[in-house]
Order: C-alpha cells, then structure tokens, then sequence
C-alpha cells in the first residue's frame, strides 16, 4: 500500500515540476498567468515535456527506456528549465508562490501556547492534633524590623555659570569715573 502512494506522488511530481518550470520560462512574468492557469497549464506542459523524454529514450539506438534512465533525463531536463528560467527571471514567480503558500500554511498551524505562569504551592491545612494533646499554641512569627524611612533625595545644585571669556562678553558702556568727596563717600 506505502509503494503505491510512493509511486502516485513521484508521478505527481514528475508531471507537474518539468511543466511549472516550463511554464516559468514561458511566462516568467506574474501577470502572464495566474496560479491555477500556471497550475493548469503546467499539468500540460509537464505531461507534453515527458511524452518526449519516453519517445528519445526509446529510440531503437539507446534502448534506455527503464526507470532510472527515465528519472534521470527528467531531472536533467527540470535542471535546464531552471537555469533557463533563472536566466529569464521566471524564479522570482515561484519565490512569490512559495511565500505565499507558507503564509497560507502558517495560518493553519494551531497558535502556539503562551506559557503559564508558575503556580504557587498551596499550603496543606493543619491537621488536628490527636484526641487527649493539647493543641500547641501557634507560634508567633516575629514582627519585621521598622523600617526608616529613607531621607529625601537631595536634588543637585545647578550648575554655577561661569563668566564669559572676554570676546563673548556683552559690550556695556563705560561708567563715568567715580567721584571721591572729601567726606570718602562715592556719588
């Protein structure tokens, strides 16, 4: 039963990778064709592309028409439509498509979980002492030491501004000279 799954899904990929990547040097643009044209016409292309891989490999000269003969040519010829499909710029499409299909199966992943946050471990209930013993008394838990509260914050003084160099300073006017009375006051 595994066999021929094994061997449906290699001839999907058979049929369908020769003709995407003929189709990518076809088309090599976007817009030439939207995914399920390209999808349709791959399908075509790619049927088209080994129906004349089988006809030469089963000319009477080669006789090379088994299995590995077979895959290898595919594979050979799914490489020249790529180098072909680079050099056209058709790879930027299938860079496009696959984008997109990552993002489409991104969305159907299950979100992950967001982790839980540790638990606290309940404390067991006390159990009553057996029938004729005192109960203990509980013990008292001692008081936490008073905190001080701590001092305010003293805040920085600004900073002192220092006097201009000479070139910045503003230019004020000249005083008038002071005049000295006899009796030593100033005017």
């Amino acid at each position: 039963m595994l066999d021929v799954f094994v061997y449906v899904l290699f001839g999907l990929f058979l049929l369908m990778v020769p003709g995407f990547l003929f189709t990518l040097v076809l088309y090599p643009r976007r817009e030439s064709l939207d995914f399920w044209e390209r999808m349709g016409v791959s399908l075509g292309l790619g049927v088209l592309v080994l129906i004349y891989l089988g006809f030469v490999l089963a000319q009477p000269g080669l006789k090379a028409l088994t299995l590995g003969p077979f895959v290898l040519a595919a594979f050979g010829v799914c490489l020249l439509f790529s180098l072909l499909a680079y050099w056209r710029g058709g790879l930027e499409v299938a860079i496009i498509y696959e984008r997109a299909l990552m993002r489409k199966l991104n969305k159907l992943r299950p979100p992950k979980p967001k982790p839980a946050p540790p638990e606290e471990k309940p404390v067991p209930p006390e159990l009553p002492p057996p029938s004729g013993e005192q109960p203990a008394p509980p013990e008292e838990k001692p008081a936490p030491p008073e905190e001080k509260p701590a001092p305010p914050e003293e805040k920085p003084a600004p900073p002192e501004e220092k006097p201009a160099p000479p070139e910045e300073r503003p230019a004020q006017p000249p005083s008038p000279p002071e005049e000295k009375r006899e009796s030593g006051e100033s005017v």
